[in-house]
């Protein structure tokens, strides 16, 4: 039995994002805590006077939420302009038993419209709608003198759903994809130095992923000459290991540092050989990621003003290969097999400045990123498909400048102007498309209780 080569590239085409960063990646889909979850902690460790996204029916029921909509302009070069916009948000129903014992219900979730490109690892896709939800339960248990340790077992649920397939509805989206998992994350505090406050947090999380649509079932020979049947090639178990410290101060300079190892085991998909035939070795992923930022607050008569920057550095390391048969049915001569092909490392920049007038209430924004990719062992292409020798890089630069407006302590009016610019010295954009520019043009409103 020979393998189809034009299956096989067909097959190669269409592989899922492992990853993505980060957010902003990411939004790691599911391999970053969500920021909801971080609110829900902070605000539950707030003893003084109450913050915005804080309501309290009761002594024991508490309602932490925090929604926003945008009506978007996006434009992509080369293309008609979008009308879309953006609903996101989450809602934390919280019944405390006693000043230390806490029941938290999270929904978080977020819809968008709009210009937009992601990795499915080989190559950037397009799309123009997505959506997610997530609902997850915890329990916050605060121990120790001064309720100076808690920790906080959790369940979630996750369904995002894509239109990647033209023309096509929710339920088709071939990366549509079902988490769930738990996990448990500690939290020590009171850990700061020099006058600033500290807090450690220590995290890990399980999961179980599957793609509904993303079946191909057939029967593949492998190197070792026996027939094996592959069938959901994509779906995962995956476990997170994350720790992060940070010290702040209410003026002056702040920081905070966080390191995680996201690692996926693959449920039926086997590495490739230099022949393009499966081995009977499982496809392992471990990503690892380290962030840095830093900000500094400074106060006088006039207003508040913010400056910060944050540095990403990240290594994906995949014992996949890739075999590409260039097309070619009956010809072997001109093929390409890559080792490590999944492999790179990704740095990012991103400075960010505001600044709260003390008269009234606006605060103008400005945020610029650079992120670049290395890749391995990767080789970029020519425009005709052909290889080159160099190794493939690629490039995202995002600028944003913002304006924000509180209307009352829950209201407030939001206007954004962004600007991204995507290159990459691969030119075969028969498939995917490297470079690109896109301009999205916001305004709307969030509000907090």
């Amino acid at each position: 039995m020979k393998v189809n080569k034009v299956s096989y590239l067909a097959r190669q085409v269409i592989l899922f994002p492992v990853f993505l960063f980060l957010c902003f990646v990411a939004q790691p889909l599911r391999a970053e805590e969500p920021p909801s979850k971080e609110s829900i902690a902070k605000e539950l460790q707030t003893e003084e006077a109450e913050p915005p996204g804080y309501g309290k029916y009761s002594d024991r029921l508490i309602l932490i939420a925090h929604f926003s909509a945008f009506y978007t302009l996006s434009d992509l070069q080369g293309s008609n302009m979008l009308s879309g916009g953006s609903i996101n948000g989450f809602i934390a129903p919280t019944y405390n038993f006693n000043d230390k014992n806490f029941l938290i219900l999270m929904y978080d979730g977020e819809y968008y419209k709009k210009r937009e490109f992601y990795s499915d690892d080989i190559g950037p896709r397009q799309r123009s709608e997505f959506q997610r939800h997530t609902i997850a339960p915890m329990f916050r248990m605060d121990f120790g003198k001064g309720s100076r340790y808690s920790i906080t077992p959790s369940f979630f649920y996750t369904e995002t759903y894509n239109k990647d397939i033209e023309p096509g509805d929710w339920s088709e989206g071939l990366y549509n994809h079902r988490d769930a998992g738990g996990g448990v994350d500690f939290d020590m505090r009171e850990l700061g130095f020099g006058g600033g406050d500290g807090v450690l947090k220590l995290g890990v999380e399980f999961y179980k992923r599957r793609y509904p649509n993303y079946t191909a079932p057939r029967y593949v020979k492998t190197a070792m000459g026996k027939v094996e049947l592959i069938g959901d090639e994509k779906d995962h178990n995956a476990a997170i290991a994350r720790a992060r410290y940070n010290w702040t101060n209410e003026i002056g300079f702040s920081w905070d540092a966080e390191y995680y190892l996201l690692y996926k085991k693959f449920d039926d998909n086997k590495v490739l050989n230099s022949n393009g035939r499966l081995t009977s070795t499982e496809q392992r992923d471990y990503l690892h990621s380290l962030d840095l930022k830093c900000w500094y607050i400074m106060d006088n008569m006039d207003g508040r003003l913010r400056v910060g920057l944050d540095l990403n550095g990240s290594l994906k390391d995949s014992n996949q290969n890739y075999y590409d048969g260039m097309g070619t049915l009956y010809t072997f001569d001109d093929d390409v097999f890559l080792p490590d092909f999944y492999d790179y490392r990704s740095y990012q920049i991103r400075p960010t400045i505001s600044y709260t007038f003390a008269l009234f209430p606006l605060t103008p924004n400005f945020a610029y990123s650079y992120q670049k990719t290395d890749y391995t062992d990767r080789r970029a292409r020519f425009s005709n498909g052909l290889y080159k020798n160099d190794k493939q890089w690629e490039t995202l630069e995002d600028v944003e400048i913002g304006l924000s407006y509180d209307l009352t302590k829950n209201w407030a009016l939001l206007a954004q102007w962004q600007h991204i610019i995507a290159r990459s010295n691969n030119d075969d954009e028969r498939v995917y498309r490297y470079d690109y520019r896109i301009n999205n043009y916001s305004v709307g409103v969030s509000y907090s209780f």
